[in-house]
């Protein structure tokens, strides 16, 4: 008996859709016939469209069999190219914009801003590679920092309710410039480089009525002042509130944290509080004055997730003690663990820009965290992994259930396996989508087989481990000129992508290059593109590196670019790519 494809019931047509992107099952079922039409409405499929994984002229194609009057939410992820918001026609129901992986906030402004009117939720992530940040011969980037971005936004979006910034250090806002804003904002996602900022944040009207959730990460050697102590006791009670996060990074403290958290978090600011998320660095007096907080002790019954880190050389038994477990109405399970950190080695043989190499004393240190893991990623422990030995890990006894951890970005570096790993109750390889090596070689073991984004730091050799992700969809490729004797830029390394059949996008990112890469490493690079529908080479320069001819290197950077581009479109491609040079020919974008 032949079974016809329409013969087949709701549920299994039901199951087929959703193997398929929304974009995926448009193009094979948009109007075949009513029935199926009616089912891709029911789904979903019309109302909330993710175009990440489209080439330039699939785009234009299938921008027709969209209905541009009934979509409501669309999504651009990290492996879609930067240029493809440009293309994107006006959506008249648009309530929510989710762009990750952002390269220009302009492209993102003067989209939303044409849906003012209508947009309730934006989402734009990024970080300082997306944004190619740095110096080109003629031009600063990125072209608007977030304080820019966001004053145009709140001036310019009535609709907006939500505004979520993500929480990547390198994507921070150095100032608040409001007082007064006339967006009611109930959700605000964002990194600050003080906390003044967020003091001013709290002090916005009508932000202290309005603000249900606030989730702030403080950027790198963002130190706390007493001044935002006696700030403070100046904030306006905080009525709507019921979700904080104050996250910040191991690997610098103020003396301060505890008492700031402790202060700003109390019934007389956040009366509401229902749910607090925390990361700080803190000392045994403030571990044994935690215990007896607020925040675990009075009326609000407040959920508590948390992660911190205590400088001292007394054992770990005598401060296990001291560690808040539960309220109330949360009880709470506690991993824990003890390690020793030295400072960073006086023989490094090279260091990358814009990390931290502290020379900090040998000192004992524990970690406490409540389970299951509240953050997306493992703060470095105060110390890279490469100075910390007599790592213990210890389970709370009566720890018997497995717990779903939020853990999915890994940091590795110099060929070390992540501490991370030696945390079985945070990591889940199996949950790690997001992987950043840092100086690491093809000697490098990952395993790790759902990272789907893959960050390389002086790392390019990495690309020929044996133990690259099948499921990688994109990559950033990040060099710095300082680092090149040790961390090799043979080129060659790209031929390995042809064995990863989801890669999408490929992002290059040179800094400091005297001169750029040879005429083969110019082939190598350009036959790769082919496979990909997103594609960027940039040259930059950081504001230090000036102890070279940046004019005569400049001049070699924009024959590079040119002559790149040209290798591209001399290949025999099935269809012409977006192309779009920088304005001073440094850099290089095509979406094919």
């Amino acid at each position: 008996m032949v079974t016809l494809f329409n013969d087949l019931p709701d549920l299994s047509l039901i199951e087929i859709f959703s193997y398929l992107s929304c974009v995926d099952a448009l193009w094979c079922f948009n109007n075949l016939n009513i029935r199926l039409t009616r089912l891709l409405i029911e789904r979903g499929f019309y109302y909330h469209i993710n175009l990440s994984s489209m080439r330039y002229h699939r785009f234009k194609k299938i921008l027709p069999l969209l209905r541009l009057n009934v979509i409501q939410s669309l999504v651009f992820d990290c492996y879609s190219s930067p240029l493809q918001l440009r293309c994107c026609p006006y959506l008249p129901r648009l309530r929510i914009l989710k762009v990750k992986g952002v390269r220009n906030v302009i492209d993102v402004f003067n989209f939303a801003q044409r849906h003012a009117t209508t947009l309730t939720h934006l989402t734009v992530e990024s970080s300082e590679y997306f944004e190619t940040f740095g110096l080109s011969r003629k031009l600063c980037y990125p072209s608007w920092n977030l304080c820019e971005f966001i004053t145009e936004i709140l001036n310019h979006l009535s609709a907006l309710r939500s505004l979520d910034l993500g929480m990547e250090s390198s994507f921070f806002l150095h100032h608040w410039p409001f007082k007064i804003i006339e967006i009611p904002l109930t959700y605000l996602a964002i990194t600050l480089s003080t906390t003044r900022n967020l003091l001013d944040i709290m002090s916005t009207e009508p932000l202290s009525r309005t603000l249900e959730q606030l989730h702030i990460k403080l950027a790198h050697e963002c130190f706390l002042i007493n001044s935002s102590l006696d700030g403070i006791n100046l904030l306006p009670q905080m009525k709507s509130l019921h979700t904080f996060s104050f996250v910040k990074s191991f690997d610098w403290h103020s003396m301060v944290e505890w008492t700031f958290v402790n202060l700003l978090t109390s019934s007389n600011v956040m009366p509401a509080l229902r749910r607090i998320n925390f990361s700080i660095v803190i000392s045994v007096d403030d571990l044994i004055q935690m215990k007896n907080s607020a925040l675990f002790t009075d009326f609000r019954h407040i959920d508590v997730h948390y992660a911190f880190i205590i400088n001292d050389d007394r054992p770990h038994i005598e401060l296990v003690n001291y560690v808040p477990y539960d309220n109330q109405c949360h009880p709470r399970q506690i991993g824990s663990a003890t390690f020793i950190s030295d400072s960073w080695p006086d023989n490094q043989p090279f260091t990358t820009p814009g990390q931290i190499y502290a020379r900090k004393p040998k000192i004992r240190q524990h970690l406490f965290y409540s389970l299951p893991w509240t953050f997306n990623e493992f703060f470095q422990l105060s110390v890279p992994d490469r100075c910390i030995y007599q790592l213990e890990v210890f389970k709370s006894c009566s720890i018997s259930e497995i717990y779903s951890s939020n853990l999915i970005k890994l940091n590795m570096s110099d060929n070390l396996a992540s501490s991370t790993t030696f945390f079985s109750q945070i990591m889940n390889s199996n949950k790690i989508v997001e992987l950043y090596l840092f100086r690491c070689n093809r000697q490098v073991s990952m395993n790790l087989p759902n990272v789907s984004h893959l960050i390389l730091i002086d790392s390019l050799d990495s690309l020929n481990s044996c133990s690259l992700s099948l499921n990688i969809r994109s990559i950033q490729i990040i060099l710095h000129y300082e680092c090149l004797r040790f961390a090799t830029g043979d080129w060659t390394a790209l031929h390995s992508l042809s064995i990863l059949p989801l890669l999408k996008s490929l992002r290059i990112l040179l800094y400091g290059m005297h001169i750029p890469p040879d005429d083969t490493s110019c082939q190598i690079i350009a036959e790769i593109t082919p496979n990909l529908f997103d594609f960027s080479f940039c040259f930059r320069r950081i504001y230090h590196q000036n102890s070279y001819d940046t004019v005569a290197a400049y001049k070699e950077h924009c024959l590079f670019i040119e002559k790149l581009r040209k290798r591209i479109l001399n290949l025999s491609l099935d269809e012409q790519p977006y192309v779009f040079v920088e304005k001073d020919g440094c850099g290089l974008i095509m979406w094919f």
